[in-house]
């Protein structure tokens, strides 16, 4: 069938119309194909290109040899600066079409298109290392250009690694500011400490300076045992940040200082930072205000906030390790100059908008990474709050994956 790509979607699919709507990956808007019809849902169908009878003039090749069969990415054949304008259009559609928001997104902040990530979670199978495929099926790989090169450089002792220890999947977080590696994996089999111990000291580069075994259940990444520092320090705009194996901290660095240096930076008497995690928000703003109450339900990184704030000496910062519900509900009798959201990609509940709207703070920093549950937000804030500035933060170039801030302004 002939089919003609009219829009770009939030999975990276292409968008097209015949007898039905079909999603068709690695097209492009404006292209015009040959398509073979792969599996009907009931609203839609998704289906593949055959052959490009029209071709995009914003098509390029791909970077990675992977690429089509590994699940990382889905734009490596869209040239960047595309990539930065289709995303904006999604996010300016996903607003209006779920939130009834009709705003442009004029403010994009973004990096390096490669290289760029300095944490990897590789499957393992066969002693290989790599990705889950797009048909589910495992991709083993021997390099990622999405990857840091420092984490691409560290492939080979992982493959090294594997037959030691038979790991069900890996995962390596690399600090740029400290040089070290901090290296988490599971594994179904029995691990004795004396082994990881020996391997570490004999065989690990030096600059692996951890090596943590956890449990391989999910949702749950609690130590088994762990040789080394558990944890590294990153630095931001004159922070340093300790970062620990089981706390989350973002991966693209490049974009996330850019964007904290494009930020004003007003005084502000109260700060709360919901979602808070290590404090990358939160300790920033400690330096231009009185009092900044930093939570998490994560209490890894909570414990890292506060050695954090001591460590730059912050003394007006609190850190509470509690759920976002149960911070909002207890900061009712403390009026909010600047309250900052970071939420799952779930977004917030009904309940926690609810004391939001109820507490009134007079600034709203949201993050997030998935402009459906976004748009939700925002519809429901948009009575009180209006919307000051949206930006778009390309954190993961060359993915589908949609990273924005948003300032709100208590009407």
């Amino acid at each position: 069938m002939i089919l003609n790509i009219e829009k770009l979607i939030h999975t990276g699919y292409g968008l097209a119309r015949d007898s039905k709507v079909y999603f068709v990956p690695f097209s492009i808007p404006g292209e015009k194909i040959e398509a073979t019809e792969l599996t009907t849902k009931k609203n839609y169908a998704i289906a593949k290109v055959d052959k490009i009878l029209i071709k995009s003039p914003y098509r390029i090749e791909p970077k990675c040899e992977y690429f089509g069969v590994c699940g990382g990415c889905q734009l490596q054949h869209i040239d960047y600066d595309e990539q930065l304008n289709q995303k904006a259009l999604i996010l300016k559609e996903t607003f209006f079409k779920i939130g009834k928001i009709d705003t442009n997104i004029t403010n994009i902040i973004y990096d390096k298109p490669y290289y760029y990530r300095n944490r990897a979670r590789f499957k393992v199978k066969n002693g290989q290392i790599g990705y889950v495929g797009i048909d589910k099926d495992f991709v083993a790989i021997e390099h990622c250009p999405i990857l840091s090169q420092a984490i691409n450089s560290k492939i080979s002792f992982l493959k090294e690694f594997v037959k030691h220890f038979n790991p069900s999947w890996i995962s390596l977080f690399y600090s740029d500011s400290t040089k070290e590696y901090l290296l988490k994996f599971a594994s179904s089999s029995f691990i004795s400490k004396e082994k990881l111990k020996k391997f570490k000291e004999h065989l690990a580069p030096k600059d692996i300076v951890n090596i943590t075994l956890v449990k391989d259940e999910k949702n749950n990444d609690d130590i088994i045992l762990s040789i080394g520092s558990l944890f590294s320090f990153v630095e931001l705009l004159d922070i340093k940040y300790r970062v620990s194996i089981n706390s989350f901290f973002q991966t693209n660095l490049g974009v996330v200082s850019k964007f904290l240096e494009y930020l004003e930076k007003p005084h502000y008497d109260r700060v709360l930072d919901d979602y808070g995690g290590v404090g990358l928000f939160g300790l920033q703003t400690a330096k231009y205000s009185n009092i900044v109450e930093i939570a998490d339900k994560n209490k890894s990184s909570c414990n890292d906030a506060e050695y954090s704030a001591k460590l730059n000496k912050l003394t007006n910062v609190s850190i509470y390790n509690q759920s976002s519900f149960l911070f909002l509900k207890k900061s009712l009798g403390k009026h909010a100059n600047l309250l900052i959201l970071d939420p799952p990609r779930s977004g917030l509940s009904k309940e926690e908008i609810d004391l939001i709207l109820l507490s009134k703070p007079d600034n709203i920093w949201y993050i997030s990474c998935e402009p459906s549950s976004l748009a939700r937000d925002l519809s429901l804030l948009s009575k009180t709050y209006k919307i000051k500035d949206v930006y778009l933060l390309d954190m993961f170039p060359q993915t589908y994956h949609i990273e924005s801030f948003i300032k709100l302004e208590l009407l």
